[in-house]
């Protein structure tokens, strides 16, 4: 009885193999599209940091105004905020701070893919370890050498991709997540400091006509 169960957990073992080392490709396929997005994004920074910087210095020093903050050349969160900025002028209060809000969220989701990545690579790596295990010391039992050799090749393989899948996706998001706890500071700051403008310039305003008209 023991026998034929343990016979049959083999074969189950068998069957996993296949779609853990398939995963374990996508997720590599995907990792190297993440390392591209992220390459964009921090050339993105990069462009506009001088920018963003210099503005940032001149709201510390009570300049800043309302209309250079619409018309700044931006790039990455910063400019989607002042996008949703430039269309909820109208809205007040709440929708600017719904926007701040939604930004969070979307930089929330960014992360989530990382934090799979960082957990899930790891453990199919060793799920892809150890499974070859057997088949390769049946073949050592049957002194098979090029079953031994085929079985500890995918196990080697497995731990390499999985490691390379953990640890890529884990520096990234520590990288990513200090991006956007700064740009999320940096934000509040703005948000803090220019909207009571954007609030009088509303009020100022005609309804439905821009409050930089």
């Amino acid at each position: 009885m023991t026998d034929r169960l343990i016979e049959i957990l083999f074969l189950v073992t068998g069957v996993l193999l296949t779609p853990v080392l398939i995963v374990l490709a996508l997720m590599s396929a995907a990792t190297l599209w993440m390392l591209g997005g992220l390459a964009r994004e921090a050339l993105e920074r990069w462009r506009s940091r001088a920018v963003w910087r210099t503005y940032l210095a001149s709201l510390k020093a009570g300049g800043g105004e309302v209309v250079a903050f619409r018309r700044l050349a931006l790039r990455g969160d910063p400019a989607r905020f002042q996008a949703w900025f430039r269309a909820s002028d109208q809205r007040g209060r709440a929708g600017l701070r719904k926007g701040l809000d939604d930004l969070e969220i979307e930089m929330t989701r960014r992360l989530s893919w990382l934090s799979f990545a960082t957990r899930v690579g790891p453990m199919l790596g060793l799920v892809g370890t150890l499974l070859p295990l057997g088949p390769a010391l049946r073949g050592l039992a049957s002194e098979d050498l090029a079953t031994l050799a085929e079985n500890l090749e995918i196990a080697f393989t497995s731990t390499v991709f999985g490691l390379l899948i953990g640890g890529l996706a884990y520096a990234a998001s520590v990288l990513r997540r200090n991006w956007y706890d700064q740009d999320l500071s940096d934000l509040e700051f703005v948000l803090d400091t220019i909207r009571p403008k954007a609030e009088q310039a509303c009020l100022d305003s005609p309804i439905g006509a821009p409050a930089d008209a």
